[in-house]
């Protein structure tokens, strides 16, 4: 995942997730003493949060992108934790030797790989991040289901918006598909047995978190990447591009507004 392609909104997102909304499912599983590594850390929210959980471990954050590095690096000063370490790197080749953390952990990262040498994005990054998990450890992830996405009230824009960054998500060879979690880690070398599925949901719905979203949203089609490559593959027309951000601001005011999303859970031990 290369955060340098993502816009200020998109960070924005990362940087109000917490360990304790964003990785609930997998806090029982950590011991005082574990080290940990979170991959496709970002700004740092989840990572320095996981820190606090082992107060005789320690964490590392690693990310493809410079920029989200110095901003947990930032996070991580103003905090004043002392276990955490953050590291530009890739999933693809994590710069850590095999068998080397008690967890593993990934928030939304899967979705945001291609596919490569016949493996599904989700596959690949799996198998890597099985590599440096330690044998009884623990390779934690959660990833968005596309499929799950409700939006109510109907707003041309809104629904069209979705659908165009599922059709760029296919185009780029990306699977955004969080229920298949215990398919892909069962093709990442787990034994079906040692795979534990679960769900959350996200959603927006009161007005405080429908204007946080409406705007964050119209604010990340305001950048224009998503919508440019959408025009020039002719998933959209310029018209239509145009109508997105502010339908999500018209979304947001909706009094009746509401959205919900399926995230696909997996805890796979070694």
């Amino acid at each position: 995942m290369d955060m340098r392609k993502y816009n200020q909104a998109m960070v924005a997102t990362y940087s109000r997730r917490t360990a304790a909304e964003s990785s609930a499912y997998m806090l029982p599983l950590i011991k005082p003493h574990m080290r940990i590594l979170d991959v496709g850390c970002g700004p740092g929210t989840i990572t320095l949060d996981l820190a606090a959980q082992v107060p005789e471990g320690s964490v590392n954050g690693v990310d493809a992108s410079n920029s989200a590095i110095e901003k947990a690096q930032e996070l991580c000063q103003q905090r004043g934790t002392t276990n955490a370490s953050f590291a530009v790197a890739d999933i693809a080749k994590l710069p850590f030797d095999d068998d080397s953390f008690d967890i593993v952990h990934a928030h939304q990262v899967l979705i945001h790989l291609p596919g490569q040498q016949g493996d599904p994005g989700p596959v690949w990054g799996l198998k890597e991040m099985r590599r440096v998990c330690k044998p009884g450890g623990f390779v934690c992830a959660r990833e968005a289901e596309w499929s799950s996405i409700v939006l109510y009230p109907r707003i041309h824009g809104v629904n069209e918006s979705i659908a165009l960054l599922a059709r760029l998500a296919d185009h780029a060879g990306k699977v955004i598909a969080g229920g298949r979690g215990r398919e892909f880690a069962r093709k990442a070398g787990f034994s079906p047995e040692s795979i534990s599925a679960s769900a959350a949901c996200v959603t927006y719905t009161n007005p405080a978190d429908r204007a946080w979203a409406g705007e964050n949203m119209g604010s990340r089609f305001d950048a224009g990447s998503d919508l440019k490559k959408g025009v020039e593959l002719g998933f959209v027309t310029e018209e239509e591009a145009a109508r997105m951000p502010a339908a999500w601001r018209e979304w947001a005011k909706a009094e009746d507004g509401f959205y919900s999303m399926i995230h696909g859970q997996v805890v796979c031990t070694k």
